[in-house]
């Protein structure tokens, strides 16, 4: 039957796997074992940041992370959530509130929503754990897309800062490629005296060309 509600979903409302796609609605059960085969883990920055990622970027949160918060395919939103959690779960006993990266104003406004909270407050609930939008951009800054990884840290340098904050927090963002993003948070959030205990992602972005990743 599913077979059949797929294709007839493909021909009234276009809709196909963001993953690979082929017609249906939503991550199809071959991507989704895709991305089940291969569990991520928790690597450390040069400055000595943990970062916990659940799935590596490649080959299917490539097309799904983008579909989602560039494309306003909201219905990605509880896998992409319950993606983050898991990363959230697996760093410390220490219950953590978890702290959006602040999004590029312009890039909010151009997309409707704030992917960045949006997917904070769905891995909240999955986890149980608080979140508060501490961080905000102060100055401008630009996409990530195409930027060397020296590019990249000079880009993001100054451009956030964060609220006082007495609880432990949890740095949260889509993807990781260089860090660059993850540190300038971090560097905010302590500047305000708040206690970072480290960061999780959806995905970690591993020898990606530089057109691809935003994050």
């Amino acid at each position: 039957m599913h077979p059949f509600l797929d294709s007839a979903a493909d021909l009234l409302l276009g809709a196909t796997c963001p993953g690979c796609g082929i017609p249906g609605w939503g991550v199809c059960r071959g991507c989704r074992a895709v991305l089940d085969e291969a569990p991520g883990g928790v690597f450390v920055l040069a400055d000595g940041l943990t970062v916990s990622w659940a799935r590596a970027y490649r080959p299917v949160l490539e097309h799904v992370i983008p579909r989602y918060k560039d494309d306003g395919a909201l219905h990605l939103e509880r896998l992409l959530g319950g993606l983050l959690a898991e990363a959230a779960s697996a760093l410390g006993d220490d219950p953590p509130t978890l702290v959006p990266v602040a999004s590029l104003p312009r890039a909010v406004r151009r997309r409707g929503f704030d992917h960045a909270r949006r997917l904070t407050a769905r891995a909240a609930r999955r986890t149980g754990l608080p979140w508060r939008p501490l961080l905000r951009r102060v100055n401008g800054g630009s996409d990530q897309a195409g930027l060397s990884r020296s590019a990249r840290r000079d880009n993001v340098v100054g451009t956030m800062r964060a609220r006082p904050f007495a609880a432990p927090v949890l740095i949260v963002d889509d993807i990781v490629t260089s860090g660059a993003t993850l540190r300038e948070a971090r560097r905010a959030l302590e500047i305000s005296g708040v206690r970072v205990v480290g960061a999780a992602v959806i995905a970690r972005v591993d020898n990606l060309a530089p057109r691809a990743a935003k994050g």
